[in-house]
């Protein structure tokens, strides 16, 4: 028998944190995320997404032994603008028995009918920067930080149970060349006789701190305003930017934030990547403290890998060449600091723009994740 438990204190939410870290111990390809953020970002007294979204966890138990877990959320702000009645969940997980991954969606559809919505949809977070997406292809490739990874049974169960595909985006490896390629050496260099944009210099991360700061927090404005249109984004709350801004200013790399200004230093371009942590993270379980952040820091400094999670370009800018200033610079620092390839984030399939960036480059779609979408009375 399976027996669904609501998440209602801080042990349970550690074994609901800790749990796919237990069923993915063995599986190369799983990176976990960070415990201590999910500890904020699962606690609505503590993050600022829970001024419009409302969200219940859920532990399932077979014979005394957590086997699932899952995440429902219901979020006014997202129904309110698509004019919907839609109840989410995110950070699902659960062994090969179909039965637990049924108990687990019935538990989040009878929380959503209670409170009138009629579709179920996921796997979607708080809003655009939480993870989303399943993964329906590549699954011989480890996730990045910005991603969640799935083993190919968890699609199966969802198709057999009904659901059907919302939402699809494309994950590429992008492969870091020798030398920059001569192509876009032309056009940066054509942006930069032709216009008053430039490259905003970090001199370092204490400075960027004190002094830079709002740079930053304002291209997360930009984010919000580039992205208004695509599947299923909200705009941040200023709360929520300072609470991004925190959990990830100290996993960046200078070498990898590239923000571009107008002849006003008003900022009009934003690119953003991390040598990814995923590999530090899984030989910590996920956990910074106490020593998980060595092996983090190491990672900023000698990591391989880059993983590439924000490109936004303020729309009357979006044909001016400045893509390739961005572009520029970050292969350039790559190419310096030995990068092999970067892991792009999920990129709807219907963004051409998006999904055009990377001809000039070596690269392959190597994994497709998606939204899945049902009517809430599926398990009735």
């Amino acid at each position: 028998m399976i027996e669904i438990v609501e998440v209602t204190n801080k042990r349970l939410l550690r074994k609901f944190i800790n749990f796919p870290v237990k069923l993915f111990k063995d599986v190369e390809e799983f990176t976990p995320y960070i415990f201590e953020d999910e500890m904020v970002n699962l606690d609505p007294k503590r993050n600022h997404a829970a001024v419009y979204a409302d969200f219940v966890l859920y532990l399932a138990y077979k014979d005394g032994e957590i086997v699932g877990r899952i995440c429902g959320i219901l979020n006014k702000r997202t129904n309110e603008k698509y004019n919907e009645k839609r109840m989410r969940f995110n950070r699902i997980d659960m062994i090969d028995d179909i039965e637990v991954t049924k108990a687990l969606i019935r538990a989040v559809a009878e929380y959503g009918k209670a409170h009138g919505m009629n579709e179920l949809v996921g796997p979607l977070g708080f809003n655009d920067q939480d993870k989303e997406g399943l993964l329906i292809e590549g699954f011989e490739y480890h996730n990045m930080f910005a991603t969640f990874y799935h083993p190919p049974y968890y699609v199966e169960h969802f198709r057999k149970l009904g659901f059907v595909e919302d939402a699809v985006w494309n994950e590429y490896r992008v492969y870091i060349p020798e030398a920059m390629p001569e192509r876009l050496s032309k056009v940066a260099e054509f942006t930069r006789k032709k216009s008053n944009l430039r490259l905003l210099e970090f001199t370092n991360k204490r400075y960027l701190k004190k002094h830079q700061i709002h740079y930053v927090k304002e291209a997360i404005e930009l984010v919000d305003e580039t992205y208004k249109d695509l599947y299923g984004y909200i705009p941040n709350d200023p709360a929520q930017i300072d609470q991004l801004v925190g959990q990830y200013i100290d996993l960046v790399h200078l070498d990898y934030v590239h923000i571009v200004l107008d002849e006003n230093d008003k900022v009009v371009g934003f690119g953003l990547s991390i040598p990814t942590p995923s590999f530090a993270l899984k030989r910590s379980k996920g956990k910074l403290l106490p020593f998980g952040w060595i092996g983090v820091l190491r990672a900023l400094k000698k990591e391989k890998v880059l993983d590439m999670l924000l490109v936004a370009i303020k729309e009357e800018y979006q044909k001016t060449g400045i893509l390739s200033l961005i572009y520029e610079q970050s292969i350039n620092n790559a190419i310096k600091n030995g990068i092999k390839y970067a892991e792009t984030g999920p990129e709807l399939v219907t963004n051409e723009a998006v999904n055009s960036m990377w001809k000039i480059l070596d690269h392959k779609r190597h994994k497709r994740r998606a939204a899945f979408v049902a009517p809430i009375t599926l398990l009735d």
